[in-house]
Formats: structure tokens, C-alpha cells, sequence
């Protein structure tokens, strides 16, 4: 697990964090980035986590309502998706992440 990862894993363990923060860990990392760049890393970041199944996506309705996992067959969508990593109004229905008990023990690792 490189840097990346387990800074974005220990978002998704510390709370169900939205994708927007996952892109807002990028930015204190790489501050001359563009915002496009900070999504793709996230992006990234988030697919291989997925992939491993150290996290999950969730729909949230904000603010900080009843989440709802998101199948794995729509989280590519959900990831090439430019509005689910803008941070959310009271209303919306926002993308989240939260970690697998996998996730939590490769954390620990």
C-alpha cells in the first residue's frame, strides 16, 4: 500500500468521507495541481482500493442522512462520474466511502 492509499483507506475508516474529501486530501498533498489532476488521482486512488475491496461507495443524503451501499456494478460510473466529486448541498444526494473490515485490517497491516 503506497502513501496515497492509506492516507484515502484511513478517510474511509475514520468516518464515511465524501468523494470531495478524497480529492481535498490530494490537494494538501500536491497544492499546484488542478483540480482535474487531484480528481484523477483520487479516482485512481479509489479504484484500486475498490478493487482490492478495502472500501465501498455509499449514497448519502445530506447532510450526513441514511447511507445506502452502491452496488459494485455502478461504481466505475459513479467514479467517471465529474459531479460526484463536488462537494454536495443540504438536499442532494452525495457518493461516500467507508471501509470493509478488509480494508480496516490491511490499515492495521
Amino acid at each position: 500500500m503506497n502513501d496515497d492509499e492509506r492516507a484515502i483507506l484511513w478517510l474511509a475508516i475514520e468516518d464515511f468521507s465524501g468523494m470531495w474529501e478524497v480529492a481535498w486530501q490530494f490537494r494538501s498533498r500536491r497544492p499546484r495541481d488542478t483540480d482535474v489532476e487531484l480528481n484523477e488521482r483520487a479516482k485512481d486512488v479509489l479504484s484500486r482500493l475498490l478493487l482490492r475491496g478495502w472500501v465501498d461507495l455509499y449514497y448519502c443524503e445530506e447532510p450526513y442522512g441514511k447511507l445506502s451501499r452502491i452496488p459494485s456494478g455502478e461504481t466505475d460510473s459513479i467514479l467517471g462520474d465529474a459531479s460526484a466529486w463536488d462537494e454536495p448541498r443540504a438536499g442532494e444526494v452525495s457518493k461516500r466511502i467507508g471501509a470493509t473490515p478488509e480494508g480496516r485490517k490491511a490499515y492495521e497491516q
